[in-house]
């Protein structure tokens, strides 16, 4: 049985990268800047930036990928990368979400992976998730 996930929000960087290593795929990417003015605080500008991908690989595999990253007029990013894979010959699903937010120059990451198992195993979902902090710029 073929399946194919779609999913919400994640980083251009990785959206491009993953969407160009397929065989086969399509990416679009928006961008938008809103300026609100209220009175008595300066102007506030948000700028946003999303893209999506999906890719079909030789042996069936399907990836969809999206991307969305946000900055606030504090210089604070957000940048959210979901991958959803299916994998027709295990009947197996793959679903990451990455999440970095920067706030005065230190970097949050978290990654949540979620494995779906085919329903005749009859095993629950397993889900992982990985913290680290670290000063942006570095690795």
């Amino acid at each position: 049985m073929t399946r194919f996930l779609l999913a919400g929000a994640a980083a251009l960087g990785m959206m491009t990268t993953a969407a160009m290593a397929q065989s086969s795929g399509r990416t679009t990417s928006t961008e938008e800047t809103t300026t609100t003015t209220s009175v008595p605080s300066a102007p506030t500008t948000v700028s946003r930036t999303s893209t999506t991908g999906q890719a079909v690989l030789p042996d069936g595999d399907q990836t969809a990928v999206t991307g969305a990253s946000l900055r606030d007029y504090n210089g604070n990013k957000t940048e959210t990368t979901i991958t959803n894979t299916s994998y027709p010959l295990s009947n197996m699903i793959t679903s990451a979400k990455k999440t970095t937010t920067v706030v005065n120059g230190v970097a949050t990451e978290v990654v949540t992976t979620t494995t779906t198992h085919p329903p005749q195993t009859m095993l629950a979902p397993t889900v992982e998730t990985t913290t680290r902090t670290y000063v942006a710029g570095t690795k």
